[in-house]
């Protein structure tokens, strides 16, 4: 019987992903649902001036089949409402339109829960994208390839500690 993967190891391995994303991709500062750092309830809450992102995993969705429809997209239409509270405070501050986009991240296939929510609230206008997984696996290329020059961002992050080792092991070109 094989040993389950720790819970806590598995998700500082996907925070480190969507952190070293959003900032060395995106140029994004980044809070995460740790308690007492994210004041979004999201997973992911990042932004730069003219962009704001709010990121949860599909599987807030996936999940759901004990829950409406409306229920689901109840709670997409929430989630979206308070990162537009903080889109107008960050106008004001900045005096500058801000694009909002509320981003649901797959780890594994979207099933009709996670599309059917989704395709409802982009029917209402809401700013919502569907990262598949396909565009998941893309993001994990992109970011894995990366060499920050700053070493302590490496050792700080889980995800890219990993992808350097298997670098330099050869599994990746």
């Amino acid at each position: 019987m094989a040993k389950r993967l720790n819970k806590f190891l598995k998700a500082d391995i996907e925070r480190g992903f969507i952190l070293a994303y959003y900032e060395l991709v995106k140029g994004c500062s980044v809070s995460l649902d740790k308690p007492g750092e994210n004041f979004m309830p999201v997973v992911a809450f990042a932004h730069k001036p003219g962009e704001i992102y709010g990121m949860d995993f599909s599987s807030t969705y996936h999940f759901a089949e004990k829950e409406k429809p409306q229920t689901r997209l109840r709670r997409v239409r929430r989630k979206i409402d308070e990162l537009q509270r903080f889109v107008k405070f960050m106008e004001s501050q900045w005096e500058m339109e801000h694009r909002l986009v509320y981003e649901i991240w797959c780890f594994l296939r979207p099933n009709r829960f996670v599309t059917e929510t989704v395709d409802a609230a982009r029917k209402e206008g809401l700013p919502v994208e569907l990262v598949d997984l396909d565009q998941v696996h893309e993001r994990i290329r992109q970011v894995a390839m990366l060499e920050p020059m700053n070493q302590d961002v490496i050792y700080e992050n889980a995800f890219l500690w990993a992808a350097r080792l298997f670098r330099e092991a050869g599994a990746w070109k």
